[in-house]
């Protein structure tokens, strides 16, 4: 059986009613037992001496009663303060709180609501802006982070470049083996660009089997020794029930010029992509350097039909 000193020290850690009732019973009467120890300590009762007396505990009892309150609701304001950081710049609420009563509990789980919120916000943004069969970034991923590039790159002068990738005859994959078959030739594609590039390079699937790779501080020759090098790789690579050789993809290389931006430049690698596609598929072609025109004429005068690069569907 638990104490009753115990019960109650538990009842005043846990209720802030309690806490307040009894720091504003003991502040009201302050004034009353200084003078009641006045009285007992044989002083005379003067009037002027007991009232300067119970002037300074009246005031004395006044601090004591608001310091505690403050005392008592600081949480809140530490979480208020918290939370509008948190509204303005992200800045994550961290609180330790040690009180155990309503304002206490009340901090305690607005963190925690507040910690999960932002923990599941934060699984959204990566479902939101990654292709959820290969890990690699989507579109939306990639116009964010080329923004970001590209505006870095025109500042301090460095080249950029772009590999646009697409699966050559991959319609025949799916129609002659199963969509199984061709999730499984994406994944590997997928794994095989992942691994063959370096760190800061930002890899993206935009479309069904549409690869786009950007490459910071990479000149137009080194864009192509890392397409050679993934060309390669998908040509050994095997994935049964294909044969060697089957999965292969065409490229398109394009380097940034003085005020591109990424619609730009996939409109030209995606030329040469259509070039790589009508030589024989499995091979790289660089975007011309006028070639933005000749694709936006292309895809003037094609047919709704036909294959261009300007609506994103290539030669299979």
């Amino acid at each position: 059986m638990i104490p009753m000193s115990s019960r109650l020290t538990q009842m005043v850690q846990t209720s802030l009613t309690i806490k307040v009732f009894a720091v504003c019973f003991v502040s009201v009467h302050v004034p009353l037992l200084v003078f009641i120890v006045y009285l007992a300590g044989g002083n005379a009762a003067k009037t002027e001496p007991v009232l300067l007396l119970l002037l300074a505990a009246t005031i004395a009892g006044t601090t004591i009663c608001l310091l505690s309150l403050w005392w008592m609701i600081r949480p809140l304001r530490q979480l208020a303060h918290a939370i509008k950081n948190y509204r303005a710049d992200g800045t994550p609420v961290r609180m330790q709180v040690t009180s155990k009563d309503e304002i206490g509990l009340l901090a305690t789980t607005v963190t925690a609501m507040v910690a999960e919120t932002e923990t599941l916000m934060g699984k959204l943004r990566h479902q939101a802006m990654t292709d959820p069969l290969t890990g690699l970034g989507n579109r939306r991923w990639l116009n964010e982070r080329a923004a970001e590039e590209m505006a870095r790159a025109e500042r301090s002068g460095e080249p950029l470049s772009i590999i646009v990738a697409d699966l050559d005859r991959f319609k025949g994959i799916n129609d002659g083996h199963g969509h199984e078959t061709g999730d499984r030739v994406l994944v590997a594609a997928g794994e095989i660009v992942r691994t063959c590039l370096r760190p800061y390079d930002l890899a993206a699937r935009i479309g069904g089997e549409e690869f786009c790779i950007l490459l910071p501080r990479t000149t137009l020759d080194e864009a192509e020794a890392i397409g050679e090098r993934l060309r390669t790789t998908l040509a050994a690579t095997t994935i049964p029930p294909l044969r060697q050789g089957r999965m292969t993809a065409s490229f398109g290389l394009c380097a940034a010029g003085i005020g591109d931006r990424l619609p730009d430049m996939l409109l030209r690698a995606d030329f040469a992509l259509y070039e790589a596609k009508r030589d024989g598929r499995n091979c790289i072609r660089r975007a011309r350097e006028n070639s933005s025109d000749e694709a936006i004429a292309s895809a003037k005068l094609a047919p709704a039909r036909t294959a261009s690069p300007a609506n994103g569907t290539h030669i299979l």
